[in-house]
């Protein structure tokens, strides 16, 4: 990675430092949350009733002006949680995010731990409060057997978890997006390393070394009495894995919808789904997300300090029954700029390949909670 390293370098130096002024910033939020889960009776005995989350993140820059078109910014951001259901942060239990932003006239430069362009520019429908619809946090409170993630162990997702593209996770990756021209964006990223934690890749798979490519549109659309955003994307991994996204999002008053869509295949004969293994870091059938789609739709509505959203995800593998249904109503209201209290309830229906029931999971959870803002 020091390719990067030295791009960066030569992005911040090589312009006039002694132009312009220094900033500097420093925020954080933490969710402190309680749920209770009520699983169907099948079930019981591999969940908790009664789970506590907490989730902590802080975020640190600096930021430089050059000059009136030129403009940086490095960042360092820290997270972690505790009773969390899958340890996907960059470290496990907790993780680092370092990265480098570069404005100029002729688009943005973004390098380090970062999304790429599809998952950065995509739209679809804003599920508020603290768990979101993709990659949700409701595994927390009932757990999916479909996704896994253990640091010490394996990692496993037989379906998709998101319809953002989230395979590379936090990797480190070099992006470019063009500069906003007839409300179109245009974005790319090159990851020379697929394996995050953050991400959906296995350490342990034999191709999680190898790069990707990523492409994605964004625009802008103005109707008068509603207004509109939407977003493609388009990545190649390993060579084979190809990997689809899209999505909408409509905006009018207070009231926002959204809908979004998301297909992986496999294209050749390299790297094929592994079925059948024999090693226990590699499980059978632990990559089948390579071959799987997904899509959520929504709508959500705000108020002054009240936010609601109610919002329903599915994911299925193509060569297997596994599938997830998520549907959450999530109430957000922000008592002031420090303190959001959160109601939510959720109905999760996780199938796995077989009756076997520690691949399936089904049940209902009521979630409340406090965030904090500094």
């Amino acid at each position: 990675m020091k390719f990067l390293r030295y791009l960066f370098l030569l992005c911040f130096f090589s312009l006039p430092v002694s132009a312009g002024e220094t900033s500097y910033s420093v925020s954080g939020r933490s969710d402190l949350l309680y749920g209770y889960s009520d699983v169907s009776s099948r079930y019981e005995n591999f969940d908790k009733n009664n789970n506590y989350v907490g989730k902590f993140q802080l975020n640190t820059a600096v930021l430089h002006e050059f000059n009136d078109d030129y403009s940086g910014g490095l960042y360092f951001n820290l997270a972690g949680g505790s009773g969390i259901e899958i340890q996907n942060y960059t470290n496990g239990n907790w993780g680092k995010q370092i990265f480098g932003v570069l404005n100029t006239p002729f688009g943005q430069i973004t390098g380090g731990e970062t999304v790429n362009a599809a998952a950065q520019l995509q739209q679809g429908i804003t599920a508020h409060g603290p768990l979101g619809i993709n990659n949700s946090g409701i595994v927390d409170f009932i757990s999916n057997p479909n996704w896994y993630r253990r640091t010490h162990k394996y990692s496993s997702f037989k379906t998709l978890n998101s319809t953002s593209m989230n395979t590379d996770g936090l990797a480190p990756k070099i992006s470019y997006y063009t500069p906003q021209i007839a409300g179109i964006i245009a974005g790319f990223s090159y990851v020379p390393d697929t394996y995050s934690r953050t991400g959906l890749v296995s350490n342990y798979a034999d191709y999680s070394r190898k790069d990707a490519y990523v492409a994605a549109l964004y625009q802008e659309i103005d109707f008068g009495f509603a207004s509109a955003a939407a977003s493609m994307g388009y990545g190649v991994y390993h060579k084979t894995d190809k990997d689809f996204t899209a999505g909408l999002t409509l905006y009018h008053g207070n009231w926002s919808f959204g809908a979004s869509y998301r297909k992986t295949y496999v294209d050749g004969n390299d790297n094929r789904i592994m079925s059948d293994s024999k090693n226990p870091r590699t499980p059978d059938w632990f990559d089948a997300y390579r071959e799987g789609q997904a899509w959520s739709a929504g709508i959500g509505y705000a108020f002054g300090p009240y936010k609601v959203s109610l919002s329903y995800f599915e994911a299925k593998a193509d060569n297997l029954p596994n599938k997830d249904e998520i549907f959450l109503l999530s109430n957000d209201f922000q008592i002031n700029k420090h303190f959001n209290v959160y109601a939510i309830a959720a109905h999760t229906n996780f199938r796995g390949e077989n009756r076997d029931i520690r691949n399936n999971n089904r049940g209902y959870a009521f979630i409340t909670g406090l965030g904090i803002n500094f």
